[in-house]
């Protein structure tokens, strides 16, 4: 297909190691080496360089605000009016919004600039807002929100992106007029197999990612209770404090944003746990314990079916536990599932096939043309 100017509208920090912004780096880069331009609209911090494969167009910065946790708080609306500004000042074939704030600020956009939007859908916010409250009221009316924003903002897109294939009945159940299954890739050359970081003797099961409420980390750490014969190696740009009086005799808590760093923490590990039981996108994550080699034991509510995953009950610590416990007792197990894991991945789930998959979806959107954006939607 010709060239075009594509602007992946993120309403969130950029860059940094957090799942949803690995997998828009991991997009762009592999439309900008398809010939494609690409603009990344995103806020106005990161942690690390961005690539110079792409462009960033940036939100002003807000003096003191560095905030790379996700959820909701008083900046955060600030920054997505400034980001529906700056889209609109954008030229552009295609708009790109991931999540839900990014939407509604390139629809704001396109009400005078006409520019068509593809929806990606991370996950909803029905089973992830009210996990951001403590208290009984708030997570209350924060889950009828959730069900709210569910019903309204996947629609502004004139085509909806599912990740994972459960998502695609779950958006045109929330009335999305066009979807499409594109999951997310990896990036061979993000993957090599670094040397091990320097940890005391193992075996180490290992989370590495963020410690939100919604990745259910207390079925994690309980089930290492019964797991005498491994350490827990949570690996997290976020601060992991809270975790520190958990009671596991074995812990090692690991803070950062450098993904390389990640890579060589993973490589340290025998086994990956993956306990979050509610995941109606796709667990970014998977591909890089996978694609690292390490076999993950996976709640059912986050499993994709690659190979190297064992899958248990959700939110059910005893069976987590029995699942880390044969593998960890079963080393050439760990070593043949890893191999076959890291094979397929590489193989499989990298972003130049997905980036082909993509350019179907954009040619089916920009061939409606831009009168698509006010049809009637489905309800």
């Amino acid at each position: 297909m010709k060239p075009l100017h594509i602007v992946q509208a993120a309403a969130f920090p950029f860059p940094s190691p957090q799942g949803s912004q690995v997998y828009v780096r991991g997009m762009a880069r592999a439309l900008a080496r398809r010939g494609h331009r690409v603009t990344v609209a995103c806020y106005g911090h990161g942690e690390g360089e961005a690539d110079p494969d792409y462009e960033l167009l940036r939100t002003p910065r807000v003096p003191g605000y560095d905030n790379m946790r996700a959820g909701p708080d008083l900046i955060k609306p600030i920054l997505d009016l400034a980001l529906a500004a700056r889209l609109l000042r954008q030229p552009a074939d295609l708009v790109h919004a991931h999540n839900y704030e990014a939407p509604v600020a390139a629809a704001l956009a396109r009400l005078f600039t006409g520019v068509p939007i593809v929806y990606n859908a991370h996950n909803t916010m029905g089973e992830e807002l009210h996990t951001y409250f403590r208290g009984r009221l708030a997570r209350g009316f924060a889950r009828r929100l959730g069900r709210a924003l569910d019903r309204t903002v996947p629609r502004l897109g004139d085509h909806a992106l599912a990740i994972s294939p459960g998502a695609v009945g779950t958006l045109q159940a929330l009335g999305c007029r066009y979807v499409s299954y594109v999951p997310p890739g990896v990036d061979p050359d993000d993957l090599p197999l670094d040397p091990p970081a320097d940890l005391p003797p193992g075996p180490w099961v290992v989370y590495a990612g963020n410690p939100d409420a919604y990745q259910d980390l207390d079925v994690l750490v309980e089930a290492m209770r019964a797991v005498p014969q491994a350490g827990l190696l949570m690996v997290s740009a976020a601060s992991l404090e809270p975790w520190r009086g958990c009671g596991l005799p074995r812990l090692a808590l690991r803070q950062t944003a450098n993904f390389a760093e990640v890579r060589r923490y993973l490589r340290a590990a025998t086994v990956a746990a993956l306990p979050r039981a509610t995941c109606s996108g796709y667990p970014i994550k998977l591909l890089n314990y996978l694609g690292m080699g390490l076999p993950v034991a996976i709640a059912r509510g986050s499993a994709q079916g690659l190979p190297g995953e064992v899958v248990v009950p959700n939110r059910d610590p005893a069976a987590l536990a029995q699942a880390l416990r044969g593998l960890l007792d079963n080393p050439g197990r760990c070593v043949e599932q890893g191999a076959r894991a890291r094979a397929h991945v590489l193989a499989a789930c990298t972003w130049e096939a997905r980036a082909v998959e993509l350019e179907a979806v954009y040619q089916e959107v920009l061939g409606r043309g831009r009168d698509a954006s006010r049809l009637p939607r489905a309800v």
